[in-house]
């Protein structure tokens, strides 16, 4: 019988290439989230300068505190696992608040629905963190 050779190990990447999840997943979060917030603000209106300004400033900011967290997240690694899963489900629940307060209604539901993602997605990740194999 002939012998297969053994997988070559996974060696870690050194830095971060535009191609890499690191770079690719906040970018295209901003880039979604940027353009609902220009959407639900445009109230089915035409396009305004003001709704694309939204969009960009909104998108460029969530995409840089996604890549932020992310990296502070990994270098964390094994360490302060619930200050990490407050960290992110803070960063979930203001952002969900803010586009649900985007649109008409009352001031108390943002308010309420931004908690309560912020505690499922605080919760989702404690979860994944505490059972997580690969602490990343």
């Amino acid at each position: 019988m002939a012998q297969h050779a053994a997988p070559a190990p996974r060696r870690a990447s050194s830095g971060l290439s535009l191609g890499s999840a690191a770079v690719a997943v906040p970018v295209i979060t901003g880039v979604l989230y940027g353009f609902w917030a220009a959407n639900i603000e445009r109230f089915g209106q035409g396009v305004t300068g003001g709704n694309v300004a939204l969009g960009f400033v909104t998108g460029i900011i969530v995409a840089a505190l996604c890549f932020g967290i992310h990296q502070w997240s990994r270098q964390q690694a094994g360490r302060h696992l619930g200050l990490r899963a407050v960290t992110w489900g803070a960063f979930a629940g203001i952002a969900v608040g803010f586009l649900r307060s985007l649109g008409s209604g009352l001031v108390l539901w943002p308010i309420v629905l931004g908690l309560i993602v912020a505690a499922a997605t605080t919760a989702m990740t404690y979860y994944r963190y505490y059972t997580a194999a690969d602490p990343v």
